[in-house]
């Protein structure tokens, strides 16, 4: 970082930036504002949940769960997930970690009966 064309710096000295530790604190609640904004334009709307920090957003069957940085799409229709994860992933940064295993302290498991949940770990 380079100080502003207008000041003159002694060398070996730094700059104490008090505003970007403000704008750091506010990138979280801005970033979700516009993931918010993304989904409510592919008509998502939010889940009344427990949590307030977990959001959960459904549209025809497809759920859309987002803790933090971690988010899970479930469907009955494998192309409608690839797809919605084609559409995010073209608006925001994302890498997919394959099937669910770990999530929010519970540990999944499936079979071919079904989904089991267990907070073992």
């Amino acid at each position: 970082m380079k100080p502003p064309p207008s000041t003159t710096w002694p060398p070996h000295k730094v700059c104490l930036l008090r505003r970007a530790l403000y704008i750091l604190k506010q990138a979280p609640r801005a970033w979700f504002a516009t993931f918010s904004s993304t989904t409510t334009q592919l008509g998502f709307r939010p889940a009344l949940t427990i949590l307030p920090y977990l959001l959960i957003k459904h549209l025809n069957g497809i759920v859309l769960l987002l803790y933090v940085d971690a988010m899970i799409i479930t469907d009955d229709d494998p192309q409608v997930i690839s797809d919605l994860q084609c559409y995010l992933g073209s608006h925001f940064e994302m890498k997919d970690l394959g099937t669910l295993s770990y999530f929010f302290g519970f540990e999944i498991s499936s079979s071919s009966s079904g989904y089991y949940l267990s907070q073992a770990k």
